[in-house]
């Protein structure tokens, strides 16, 4: 059903609770799967984090990367490397699954080589037959605009995480611009949709950011610390967590974005757009 991208800005984290929050609150029909994966070049946060350390650093991205150098396909070697999550109720089913990140920056070099076979495969595993898996991309500060920005070329969605903060906007004043030039820049597909999720803390609300930014803000996840750091850092979580105010808001972040990835993919794979899509390929 969905690829899903995020972004953040310097200087105001967000991203990977964003991804968390909306991970848990997905809905997820017949036997498809979440996956969060973290691909942000700065390095993970979820296992010293939303995991508190409970599971030692022996599958991730970088290990992906390692057992690559063996005989292992790209496609053998992710199945390995992937954690269980518990699910918005605190259970854990198999259903909500991470691929945990770089446990430093000085590892992203080595995975130049591998990010587009990445962005190919969730895309594939999107549209398995069985156990398929919708896929949000964790691309941190950094990760839509280096090497590994083919993650966010190959996403239905990518969504800018901005707060409502003057801070925040200016910041993305500059980033949505290089997120549509990177976004366009990939000759020979189609670019994915670029939306703003709007966290609401400070002055600006949502039609003051889709002013200033000419962007569409698609989703709003309330300004709540407390529960919060559940997600972010693994906070003792109360009974009322699931039905707080930020994860009823996650909730209901999802209907708009699986609507926008449905709208595009209805354009997208039109008989008439695959038509043109085989005229192209044959000149």
């Amino acid at each position: 059903m969905a690829v899903i991208a995020l972004a953040g800005l310097p200087g105001a984290p967000g991203v990977t609770t964003t991804a968390l929050a909306l991970q848990r609150s997905w809905p997820l029909e017949g036997d498809r799967r979440m996956l969060v994966a973290e691909c942000d070049p700065d390095g993970g946060a979820v296992l010293s984090g939303a995991l508190q350390g409970s599971l030692a650093a022996d599958v991730s991205l970088r290990n992906l990367s390692v057992s690559l150098r063996g005989e292992q396909s790209l496609r053998d070697a992710f199945w390995t490397q992937l954690v269980r999550l518990s699910d918005d109720s605190g259970h854990s089913d198999g259903r909500h699954v991470l691929l945990p990140g770089l446990t430093e920056p000085s590892q992203a070099a080595s995975l130049a080589p591998e990010w587009s076979q990445l962005a190919e495969l969730f895309v594939g595993i999107d549209r398995m037959p069985t156990h398929a898996h919708d896929v949000i991309v964790d691309l941190g500060r950094n990760g839509a605009y280096g090497p590994s920005r083919v993650l966010a070329q190959r996403a239905d969605l990518v969504l800018l995480v901005v707060r409502g903060t003057l801070r925040s906007v200016n910041a993305a004043k500059g980033r949505i611009a290089m997120l549509r030039h990177v976004l366009e820049s990939d000759q020979g597909r189609p670019a994915p949709s670029l939306a703003v999720l709007l966290v609401t803390e400070g002055a600006y609300g949502q039609r003051e950011v889709e002013d200033q930014l000419e962007t569409r803000v698609i989703a709003t996840l309330p300004h709540r610390p407390v529960e919060a750091a559940v997600l972010s850092d693994g906070a003792p979580q109360d009974r009322k967590f699931a039905k707080g105010p930020l994860m009823r808001a996650a909730r209901d972040a999802c209907t708009p974005l699986r609507q926008q990835v449905a709208s595009r993919r209805s354009r997208l794979y039109s008989p008439t757009q695959q038509r043109l899509a085989e005229v192209r390929g044959a000149r």
